[in-house]
């Protein structure tokens, strides 16, 4: 039985597919890798595999009771668990956790296989993370529990050892521009977003194509100004402000910010060396060439890693747009 839905993850689809063939499904699994590069859709995709009642040389029919139910989110067999919220402080309560295990005492209403999927398993708190294990250690038939995260070494090493490990990759960014574009993203649109989407399709869906292109003209703009110390100041501490809220400064926000300036040197390193049809952004790059190009690439990353190391935004900045002014002359 193949799995269908699944961008790009080769190896674990074929790990998973080896399984089933062999009938040697675990009754726990861990999906290992980053967020938005198909983990829970793999999960879904291997409900579907195992519980299809017409299944087809190529996968799941899509038109069986069980195929329809799990396309309309109606599968009763089908149990996610995720924490509330994006924050970091965000939990899985325990309650959530004891109630879908309640639902392993009883057979699967659709006589195959139950599926618990605990999206961003590094939510459990202590008290539901202990509430799993009795689980793990004595499962009952014909259930499978998967977990995905980010690091295993962020959940409990006794979960940890209980479950079989699968890893999941960054995916590429034709892989995610392709999807883009089958999404009915125009094709320009869809490369920008693939280009700052760190190999996660979950990101590359969030962006908003509008605010990227305001956001490096505006970049743009104050490098190639040649405007001093001050305004350069100013201009630094307007982008701050924008990711600057009651919980203190969104570090992370403005990383990222600085993504489309990165990719903005990665573009002109990659035209340089007559390889344009590898560019990511619309438009012109800057006119330098291979070695200038990398060490402003190589500026803006380091410039990111001190942000995140809690070094004064502005400051970090100021010094960033001083150091690439040097460079010769930006298209």
């Amino acid at each position: 039985m193949h799995l269908t839905g699944v961008i790009g993850q080769r190896r674990a689809v074929a790990q998973l597919e080896g399984e089933i063939q062999a009938q040697r499904l675990a009754h726990a699994y861990m999906f290992v890798g980053p967020g938005g590069v198909g983990r829970a859709t793999t999960a879904q995709a291997l409900f579907a595999a195992v519980n299809c009642t017409e299944p087809t040389p190529e996968g799941p029919c899509g038109h069986c009771g069980s195929c329809h139910r799990l396309a309309a989110g109606t599968h009763e067999d089908f149990l996610v668990l995720a924490p509330p919220s994006e924050a970091r402080s965000s939990q899985i309560k325990v309650e959530a956790v004891r109630e879908a295990i309640r639902a392993t005492g009883f057979a699967p209403f659709g006589g195959g296989k139950r599926m618990i999927l605990i999206k961003q398993a590094e939510h459990l708190n202590p008290a539901s993370a202990n509430a799993l294990l009795k689980t793990l250690e004595e499962p009952p038939p014909n259930n499978i529990l998967v977990l995905t995260v980010g690091d295993a070494k962020e959940l409990l090493p006794t979960l940890v050892s209980r479950c079989r490990k699968v890893s999941f990759m960054p995916l590429t960014g034709e892989e995610i521009a392709a999807e883009l574009v089958r999404r009915g993203e125009p094709e320009a649109d869809a490369r920008l977003k693939a280009g700052l989407a760190g190999g996660s399709l979950g990101r590359a869906l969030q962006l908003d194509t509008a605010v990227l292109q305001a956001d490096l003209e505006r970049l743009v703009n104050q490098l190639t100004a040649g405007g001093q110390a001050l305004e350069d100041w100013g201009f630094a501490e307007a982008l701050v402000g924008t990711h600057r809220g009651s919980g203190g400064i969104d570090r992370e926000g403005i990383s990222q910010a600085l993504d489309l300036l990165a990719l903005y040197f990665r573009d002109a390193a990659v035209t340089a060396a007559g390889r344009g049809r590898m560019a990511w952004l619309p438009g012109p790059t800057a006119e330098l060439n291979i070695a200038d190009a990398c060490r402003a690439f190589a500026q803006v990353r380091r410039t990111q890693g001190q942000i995140l190391g809690n070094a004064a935004p502005e400051l970090a900045m100021v010094v960033l747009l001083a150091g690439l002014k040097e460079a010769p002359k930006h298209a």
